[in-house]
């Protein structure tokens, strides 16, 4: 029996729309199956984006920058969401991802995720309004209304107030959902302040190269992840307490959580950096043969700052720079590439 393997190539570029190209690739898939490709032109692309089709390929194939960004974060209500109150949380576009990924075996190359919501003001976001939350007759509970009261933000084009700790909240460049399985992301860059890639439990991304930045807890959740010879930027000021933490993982008691394999960590402000801050006592995090430029982390490098003080036992480290200086009890210092339930340390095996 003869199987055709079909496959759909759409070319977009910044003056053309994204979310065009996946509505044409959704009818196909629909229909045939095929797979498909989308080749990005340079340029910077406002759009909020949902990647529902498998084995979906997302590629620049320039030097230049291809950037994909959108302004939606935690504690405020624009007018184009509708009557869909912003959570913020998991049920809001997994903590408002400018791009969300709800379909395995998805692909990126050489391409920026960006939210500006904690960085500058947009355009698009410029264009839009606010509704003020405390008179909305939006269907909240009171569990999901926003508690505290958050600054207004400024709408002149380019402004990077929003970027000072006062403003900042939780806004995803992007996320993955638990059916989001087996995706890869090569020479890619996600960019951001607060809660920069998401992913639930089930869901498993192996990211190749490239840079993430961020701030407070910038890649968290409960997915498998996979983070191999990538530059880490925290993404901090000198402002007071203006802190990175690089990890929050969440992962379930017997599951994989994330390695953080050969990477490079730099920070423009010294003893700013913790590698991690567990979501959950169990949420497994392992940093192995990883640098930083001279003063970056703090001393003790792990916080149990969301986990109420309760010691996290799975936080390991392994043949990274300094690993035991001033490190908790709780850490564990490997003195071989492999957890004390016999995996081995490294990207293939995770």
């Amino acid at each position: 029996m003869l199987s055709l393997i079909f496959s759909l190539i759409l070319h977009v570029c910044p003056s053309g729309s994204i979310n065009a190209a996946l509505d044409s690739a959704r009818t196909v898939y629909a229909e045939r199956g095929e797979r498909t490709t989308i080749y990005l032109a340079p340029g910077v692309y406002q759009e909020e984006l949902t990647i529902d089709i498998p084995g979906l390929r997302l590629i620049n194939r320039s030097h230049q920058e291809a950037k994909i960004t959108w302004y939606y974060g935690h504690g405020y209500q624009y007018r184009s969401m509708g009557d869909t109150p912003n959570y913020g949380g998991s049920r809001t576009r997994r903590w408002n991802a400018s791009v969300l990924v709800t379909a395995p075996d998805f692909y990126a190359q050489n391409i920026t995720f960006e939210n500006s919501f904690n960085l500058y003001v947009s355009e698009k976001e410029a264009q839009d309004s606010l509704v003020d939350i405390s008179q909305s007759d939006l269907p909240w509970t009171e569990k999901e209304r926003p508690k505290k009261t958050m600054p207004t933000r400024p709408k002149t084009v380019g402004s990077t107030e929003v970027s000072q700790k006062a403003y900042r909240e939780r806004a995803a460049a992007i996320s993955f959902t638990e059916t989001a399985v087996n995706a890869h992301l090569k020479h890619c860059t996600a960019i951001g302040k607060q809660d920069v890639l998401y992913g639930d439990q089930g869901a498993s991304v192996y990211w190749e190269g490239g840079t993430l930045s961020g701030a407070v807890d910038f890649i968290f959740g409960a997915l498998k992840l996979v983070v191999d010879h990538a530059i880490i930027v925290a993404n901090v000021t000198e402002e007071p307490n203006d802190r990175c933490y690089i990890s929050a993982g969440r992962s379930e008691e017997g599951s994989h959580g994330m390695l953080f394999w050969h990477c490079h960590i730099q920070s423009p402000v010294p003893q700013r950096v913790w590698l991690a801050r567990p979501w959950r006592y169990w949420g497994q995090t392992v940093w192995a043969y990883t640098t930083w430029d001279a003063d970056v982390l703090v001393p003790e490098a792990w916080s149990t700052g969301l986990t109420k003080g309760q010691a996290c036992p799975n936080s390991y480290e392994y043949r990274s720079q300094d690993g035991s200086i001033g490190r908790p009890e709780w850490v564990t210092v490997l003195d071989r590439p492999q957890l004390p339930d016999g995996t081995k340390i490294h990207p293939k095996a995770w």
